[in-house]
């Protein structure tokens, strides 16, 4: 293991990198030869082309449409599910702690959301995960929680690394700086930290003044202010960060380090010196380089001189840990279909691995194919002397052409005939052998190809048979992104932050009543959100629709689950799921107060009639949840009363009445039959418990009987006597206080017809007094005016 000595040593980790660097190049041109015939290249190069005189060079975009395809699959089983994970607190209290965990959940989704970043990052590293199996991203400061997608060849990982990182010793990332960038990290307010090394970052700076001022010919000054160079830099910010302005590469190095007492990961950055061989400083009349390396024969490379300074580092955090582990760093996402174990970093292989060679025979066979074509579609003609090819041209006069006798045109039956049997046999097996290939990331169901009439059960079982495979990726990439959760979350968590996003979703979550001792990261545990069906559209809708088939057999908060999910996959959209079924249930409507009501009165004994008017779909659904909810209660004793198995069949015969009144509508015949297969299952419980309660007083009156006596036990008797004394007393009770309600509000309903008729007939008196005044008005105004 590397000790922090070793990472002290500018030259011994430049010589790693650049080690690093030639051991990957030959990787890196099979990257760069999948991503070309991904791209759309042509299959021939430049030179096939003029050698052999190839006439058609197309890409027939297999790849390209296989790779979208298999994107396709990480788009909807990664991005389609509402929140990208779940957040569950282990501490606490009990029954607050899913309410904070809901909160803590849809605060850090609704900020992960929003960040168009966020957005990007996913989308880069579905991409480079079909096409590379690799997808790196990168966390650029230790607060800030939106990672950034790099390519794979900006990761340097050294060989014999495992997957899974146990073995890593330390990692490289190849960095670029603008001048406004390297400005902000070295000298801003916010983020000024000890571990830059501020002369290094002046001498990049004004190596990049030199460089503007040869690039735009301006008459700045030779020498500036060292003290004036931050401030300009902030004021010239977009000027510097143009395509046109240099930048300073850089070798981001983190080491792993355990000295007894305390591990974890050193960060150091070194300038690239191969890549901005300018970088240097004029001092005594010498131009210097600001690292050095050594030729393979031990002697210094022309033009680089011995630097003379000890400390190159541009950044260094010496003894101080930067991080505690490297998912703190960066985020790893594996799409990796090798065959051979112990999985190895470079020894992953992508689905664009194994397509290139079958992609690239298909492109050239095409090619060929349709040269072929072209071929066959060139009129020719036999002609025994060059002096024949002048007299095959036509002779046109006017609307008239003639062609000389010695011009024989060529027919069909003489001419090669290309194989196009063997050719669509070729294509054929071409394609198949893309499409056995891809089967563990594409969805490559052609159901229109399939003239065989089949089952729905053979259907399924085709479809669950794509799904599983395709599962299989998904679920190696569900465990990827939890690493990756789980450092965002924490990042969420950080007190003292300096991104916006974790400061207002931190404001948020205290807002809510979620107490700061248990914003810890500790006390959570990070579960990947994972799409029903493993991404196949008939599989979600087969499961979302047998989950509502049984949904009223669910506790309400799970009714509710249930229901959301199936709203989620009809509609593609989780915000309009989220809006129709929000996570908290509305207010409490008349309808469904009213069935409360009424549930509690039909298990006490007591007739309840029917309202015209009613919201009857409402009402029923409330009663079979009830219902359900009662019944799931006495499950587990396997025993009820008979006073509530006497209330559910009650309830039951006061819901066939709605489910009756709902059934004279036609196109409700599918909810009818909803309705009436829960209430038969329902109701099957409750004949269970009727069963077991004659048996359990069969078994007793035979055991009384076994006593010698054939009588019960008395004590037993009294028991069941005083309880149906006690049942009676309390349905009688309950009926004398409905009949004295019902009376009352008859009462009540008479005294008000009554002071209404009144009421009114105080009006038409006043209306009739005022009408005779009126005419009196009327007449005293006539006899004035006579």
């Amino acid at each position: 293991m590397p000790s922090v000595g070793q990472f002290d040593d500018c030259r011994l980790l430049d010589q790693w990198a650049y080690d690093l660097l030639t051991g990957d190049f030959p990787r890196a041109q099979n990257r760069r030869r999948i991503a070309d015939l991904a791209n759309g290249y042509p299959p021939y190069s430049d030179d096939e082309v003029t050698k052999n005189g190839i006439v058609v060079n197309i890409n027939d975009l297999s790849m390209t449409r296989i790779q979208h395809d298999a994107r396709a699959q990480f788009y909807n089983g990664i991005m389609k599910p509402g929140r990208f994970f779940t957040a569950t607190l282990h501490s606490g209290i009990k029954h607050k702690r899913k309410e904070w965990g809901a909160i803590v959940t849809a605060e850090i989704a609704r900020a992960m959301k929003r960040n168009i970043g966020y957005f990007e990052s996913l989308r880069s590293k579905f991409g480079l995960l079909t096409l590379h199996g690799i997808a790196p991203a990168v966390w650029e400061t230790r607060d800030k929680w939106c990672p950034r997608a790099i390519g794979v060849e900006d990761a340097l990982i050294p060989s014999g690394t495992l997957l899974g990182f146990e073995n890593l010793p330390f990692f490289m990332l190849r960095r670029s700086f603008t001048g406004m960038e390297l400005a902000r990290y070295a000298f801003g307010d916010n983020r000024r930290n000890p571990g830059w090394n501020k002369p290094m970052v002046e001498r990049c700076m004004e190596w990049l003044d030199d460089q503007m001022v040869q690039l735009y010919n301006s008459n700045w000054p030779d020498i500036w202010s060292p003290e004036k160079w931050a401030e300009r830099y902030k004021q010239d910010g977009a000027f510097y960060s143009s395509d046109q302005c240099p930048t300073i590469e850089c070798f981001d190095v983190y080491g792993y380090v355990d000295d007894g007492k305390d591990s974890g990961w050193v960060r150091r950055i070194i300038l690239d010196s191969w890549s901005t061989p300018e970088s240097q400083i004029a001092k005594g009349g010498l131009r210097k380089t600001v690292v050095q390396r050594k030729h393979e024969s031990g002697g210094r490379y022309e033009g680089y001189p011995k630097i003379e300074y000890d400390n190159d580092f541009l950044f260094s955090s010496r003894d101080r840990r930067w991080a505690r582990n490297w998912q703190q760093l960066v985020s790893f996402q594996f799409a990796d279909l090798s065959c051979v174990a112990p999985f190895r970093y470079h020894s992953v292989r992508s689905l664009g691995f194994l397509l290139y060679s079958v992609c690239q025979l298909q492109n050239r066979l095409r090619c060929r194919f349709n040269e072929s074509v072209f071929e066959a579609l060139t009129l020719l003609m036999r002609v025994k002397t060059q002096e024949d090819i002048q007299r095959a041209l036509e002779v046109q006069i006017g609307n008239k052409k003639f062609v000389d006798e010695s011009v024989q045109f060529i027919p069909a039956n003489e001419r090669w005939a290309v194989p196009h049997q063997l050719v669509e046999l070729g294509l054929k097996e071409n394609t198949d052998l893309m499409q056995s290939n891809a089967s563990s990331w594409v969805q490559n169901q052609n159901f229109s190809q399939d003239k065989t009439h089949k089952t729905k059960f053979q259907v399924m079982a085709e479809v669950n048979n794509a799904s599983a495979m395709v599962g299989a990726a998904l679920n190696q990439a569900y465990r990827y992104m939890e690493v990756e959760y789980e450092e965002v979350f924490r990042r969420f968590l950080m007190d003292r932050s300096t991104d916006p996003d974790v400061r207002r979703v931190r404001e948020n979550v205290l807002r809510q009543g979620v107490p700061e001792k248990h914003l810890q990261p500790e006390q959570w545990e990070i579960a990947a959100s994972r799409v029903v069906g493993a991404g196949n559209k008939t599989m979600e809708m087969a499961i979302s629709e047998a989950l509502m088939q049984y949904r009223n057999l669910f506790d309400p908060e799970p009714q509710r689950d249930i229901l959301r999910l199936f709203t989620t996959n009809i509609t593609d959209d989780p915000d309009l799921a989220q809006s129709l079924v929000p996570d908290q249930p509305q207010k409490v409507n008349q309808s469904t107060h009213d069935a409360d009501l009424t549930f509690a009165t039909l298990m006490q004994g007591i007739q309840v009639g029917m309202v015209t008017g009613e919201n009857h779909i409402e009402i029923v659904e409330e009663l079979l949840r009830q219902m359900a909810g009662q019944i799931q209660k006495f499950q587990k004793t396997g025993m009820a009363p008979p006073d509530k198995i006497q209330g559910f069949q009650m309830v039951a015969q006061y819901i066939a009445q709605h489910i009756r009144i709902i059934a004279q509508d036609p196109q409700e015949k599918p909810r009818v039959k909803k309705y009436q297969d829960a209430l038969g299952k329902l109701m099957n419980l409750v004949k269970a418990f009727a069963q077991r309660l004659q048996k359990m007083m069969e078994a007793r009156q035979k055991a009384a009987q076994q006593n010698g006596n054939g009588q019960m036990d008395p004590k037993d008797k009294a028991k069941i006597a005083a309880t149906q004394a006690q049942s009676q007393a309390k349905i009688a009770n309950m009926r004398e206080s409905h009949a004295a309600r019902t009376a009352q509000r008859q009462i009540q309903f008479e005294q008000q017809q009554k002071q209404d008729a009144e009421k009114h007939k105080a009006d038409l008196d006043a209306k009739d007094l005022e009408t005779a005044s009126e005419i009196r008005r009327s007449r005293f105004n006539s006899m004035e005016e006579e």
